[in-house]
């Protein structure tokens, strides 16, 4: 293979630094290895407890990412089954699981994935009258109402608990993925869609590729770890990574969105006004 001169030279570096690397046949290795991850932040990762809403497309990548990445706790709720046209982006089944319950074949594929992680799945809806006793022992939640108005229950129960959840979507050939931090009193759901979160019919199927959900659901998974890794002052809160269709464009742009104060939802939540950090501010970069 011949190298341009710098690219020889990155090339090169690499080799340098990767003489440094302790490389060993090891679960956690080469993420450990990483400057910004270390064995201090694979046993944050460790002591994680997450509940995950739904398993379909976006959450296939995401949860994958997760139980890769070696959380320590997953909950994962969810009462469909699978059916064929669920296979061309729901990466955690087969073939062979049209038919089975998404809870039973999620959990299979996740357990072979990662056997070192607790994986509880549970094959229920979530409503108004379950979701305390389904969430209130995890500490971080993976959003994934099926409308928008069970979207907005979850975002109502993570104002009043203060857990932190991540909304990631995807249609298409695009999507976007946001955080809320209530304890921090960052933009919520409703403040993102304020026409939106009291809809309570599903708009149904959509058009939807595997390139789409999989890259909604690494961007989703991010969220999740640099909580847990420390890293709050990156994540998408007040504002939403969008990306355009992957085929035709492949952009990435931040969209911001700041609190409404006059949100119907949040503000019943958040009293006294914020003391908003700067890392909060709707402008971070």
């Amino acid at each position: 293979m011949r190298y341009s001169p710098v690219a020889l030279g990155a090339h090169l570096k690499f080799i340098e630094e990767a003489a440094v690397f302790q490389f060993m046949d090891s679960r956690y290795n080469r993420q450990e290895v990483m400057p910004e991850w270390g064995p201090e932040r694979q046993q944050d990762l460790q002591n994680a407890r997450v509940v995950a809403i739904g398993a379909g497309g976006v959450k296939s990548t995401l949860l994958m990412s997760l139980v890769s990445a070696g959380i320590g706790k997953l909950r994962v709720i969810e009462f469909d089954r699978v059916e064929l046209s669920n296979l061309n982006r729901q990466l955690l089944y087969r073939t062979s699981d049209i038919g089975k319950s998404k809870a039973l074949a999620c959990q299979a594929t996740l357990t072979d994935l990662n056997p070192d992680v607790e994986i509880e799945t549970i094959n229920e809806k979530v409503s108004r009258s379950s979701i305390k006793q389904l969430c209130d022992s995890f500490d971080f939640v993976v959003e994934g109402g099926d409308s928008p108005s069970g979207r907005n229950l979850i975002n109502e129960y993570c104002l009043t608990t203060k857990k932190p959840f991540v909304h990631a979507s995807a249609q298409f050939n695009y999507g976007y993925v946001f955080s809320v931090v209530p304890a921090l009193q960052t933009a919520c759901f409703a403040c993102f869609f304020p026409n939106d979160h009291a809809r309570k019919e599903h708009t149904g199927p959509v058009p939807i590729s595997v390139l789409a959900t999989s890259v909604a659901g690494s961007l989703g998974a991010a969220e999740v770890l640099k909580w847990y890794m420390g890293y709050h002052d990156s994540m998408l809160v007040n504002r939403r990574l969008c990306f355009s269709s992957l085929l035709l464009s492949g952009e990435f742009t931040i969209e911001s969105q700041p609190r409404r104060l006059d949100c119907p939802i949040c503000s019943t939540y958040y009293q006294p006004p914020a003391n908003t950090e700067s890392w909060l501010r709707s402008d971070t970069p």
